[in-house]
């Protein structure tokens, strides 16, 4: 059983409040998550004491809140050693590096050499369990940027920022031929492609998505294409680029009338940049990933 810890020393002008209040205001729980505290006699105390959450607190006293998880699922995961990047590492979350052409969770044919293996591996040599719960999604093909809670607070205020548009993700692309505009935003629906699996396509009756991309570089043939993304659907950036007459180099689902890769054997997408708020101390943070040897190879 894993345990994560937080504490809010009573300020003067909290004086009177009920412990629910600065559960919800102060330590920004959720009300699932203050109703799993409450299941545990250390679960919500006030120096030290076991309190309910209508006890009224005094400036002073030490709000303490134990947040308790089954950590169970943890051993599903086969540790593997292998390479992993870390990029920022702290007891809510970890940011991941995630190389090209590697499967984010074990899966059929990947029960062993998937991110999560190594993640396992790495919190393993750090006498560490966590249940591996990936915040957003990475396509096999595509390298960069992975975000992991390491709690269920955690991730969860993490996804509700990505659904309220307050986590800025940043993607570069190798995209084909000559890019007409420097700036824009696409907003065309993407939908399923009916009998196709996984395949999508922009659609009047799909779900709105919103792609604004920026030029940093056209080459001949090819541009090295910034964007970001305002909605999240599947395979979002390759429906809109490939709908705008530019999909991505080496895109086997997408791409494939292009005439030329340039040497690309894989979807050319990296996940380069993401900013947003730490989800239990609330500080501003910003991660950048360098693009990855392929992609640098052809600019």
């Amino acid at each position: 059983m894993a345990v994560r810890n937080l504490s809010y020393i009573v300020r003067p002008e909290d004086d009177g409040s009920m412990v629910r209040e600065l559960l919800k205001e102060k330590l920004k729980l959720s009300r699932r998550e203050i109703s799993h505290a409450k299941m545990y006699e250390d679960g919500i105390m006030i120096d030290g004491s076991q309190v309910t959450v209508r006890h009224e607190v005094i400036p002073g006293e030490e709000l303490q809140v134990n947040l308790h998880e089954n950590i169970e699922q943890a051993s599903e995961i086969i540790p593997q050693e292998g390479p992993l990047e870390v990029i920022y590492e702290d007891e809510d979350l970890i940011c991941l590096n995630k190389p090209a052409n590697m499967v984010v969770h074990p899966s059929h044919g990947h029960f062993t050499d998937s991110l999560c293996n190594r993640l396992a591996w790495h919190y393993q040599q750090n006498g560490e369990a966590h249940v591996m719960r990936a915040v957003g999604r990475l396509d096999r093909e595509t390298s960069g940027i992975i975000i992991f809670g390491k709690n269920r607070l955690a991730t969860a205020v993490l996804s509700m920022q990505g659904q309220k548009g307050q986590r800025l993700k940043e993607y570069l692309a190798l995209c084909a031929g000559t890019m007409e505009r420097e700036d824009g935003t696409i907003d065309l629906p993407i939908s399923d492609t009916p009998g196709i699996r996984m395949i999508r396509r922009v659609s009047p009756d799909g779900d709105r998505a919103v792609t604004h991309f920026h030029v940093e570089r056209q080459f001949e043939g090819y541009a090295l294409v910034r964007l970001r993304l305002e909605t999240g659907r599947t395979h979002q950036i390759r429906v809109h680029m490939a709908a705008m007459g530019h999909p991505l180099l080496g895109d086997h689902l997408y791409g494939t009338d292009l005439d030329d890769w340039y040497g690309m054997e894989r979807t050319a997408l990296h996940s380069a940049h993401v900013e947003m708020v730490h989800p239990v101390s609330g500080r501003k943070m910003k991660f950048t990933a360098a693009l990855p040897e392929d992609m640098q190879a052809l600019i």
